[in-house]
């Protein structure tokens, strides 16, 4: 054999190697934009639009930005509307952006926050609500659902901390009654703001951890007791676990809160959520 066709030969190699490596990995980030989701008019709405000699319509939706990212291939791929904390987006959704993505997920990754002009709002939670921010959530999920390579039977919304308030009340059966709007196929929150009990309409997972000085697990465990009889909502607490258990590395406190990594609580969370994700979608 030639030294010509022995070179050959190992760069021909290389480059099948480099493509398998390939393989399975997800493309590089997309910035997209997309409105977030409105109510329907109210009858007062409807009847004062009709008198002015005009069709009663949504006011438009608020525009968003998110980070889109899509694993290799044509699709259609199941997706998942990625909802950040009340610090914006950061190292967390970097994380879970390109696990789910490496899972073969399409992931829609929400900006809430900038252009509402705002880079944190975790002094004031409550300054924008997880009502509001579930319908950035469907927002997104339109978005998504015109996707060709999307599969739109087959999206779910994960969100963690603030961003998880936000999913219980996407997940919340009065949300989706009231937005006229096909629901998630599945929920996800972690260790989220657990609000007052409401009926829940969509498979949710909520996995937190039992010495959470922010988002109190007792809170959760109310919530999941009394969500309706029609819910389907798993909760799970894991002992000795805080805020932002699933972040490696993270150990310190904010705004007099524990943040702390987890390795045990983490690599299950990890691992039920995969499950979860796999279940429903």
């Amino acid at each position: 054999m030639t030294a010509h066709i022995k070179t050959w030969l190992m760069l021909l190699a290389a480059w099948l190697c480099a493509g398998m490596v390939d393989i399975g990995t997800a493309k590089a980030d997309e910035i997209v934009h997309f409105e977030s989701a409105t109510y329907s008019p109210t009858p007062y709405q409807t009847k004062q639009a009709l008198q002015q000699g005009r069709n009663p319509k949504p006011f438009p939706g608020l525009l968003l930005n998110g980070r889109l990212k899509k694993p290799n291939g044509q699709g259609p791929f199941p997706a998942v509307v990625l909802m950040h904390g009340c610090g914006g987006i950061w190292r967390w959704n970097d994380v879970w952006l390109g696990r789910l993505a490496g899972w073969g997920y399409v992931v829609l990754d929400v900006d809430s926050f900038g252009p509402r002009g705002k880079a944190s709002i975790c002094e004031n939670g409550g300054s924008i609500t997880g009502e509001t921010r579930a319908l950035d959530a469907y927002g997104a999920k339109a978005f998504l659902a015109a996707m060709p390579f999307v599969d739109p039977a087959r999206i779910a919304v994960f969100g963690m901390s603030h961003g998880g308030w936000a999913v219980l009340n996407a997940a919340s059966r009065a949300t989706i009654s009231d937005l006229e709007l096909k629901s998630f196929q599945a929920a996800i929150a972690l260790y989220p703001w657990c609000d007052e009990p409401m009926e829940i309409a969509v498979p949710l997972l909520i996995l937190t951890g039992a010495s959470d000085d922010w988002s109190p697990a007792e809170r959760c465990r109310t919530f999941a007791a009394v969500t309706g009889p029609s819910s389907e909502v798993v909760l799970k607490v894991y002992p000795g676990a805080h805020h932002l258990f699933d972040l490696e590395g993270v150990d310190e406190r904010q705004d007099g809160h524990i943040l702390r990594y987890d390795p045990e609580a983490a690599d299950d969370a990890v691992e039920q959520i995969k499950t979860f994700l796999s279940k429903y979608l």
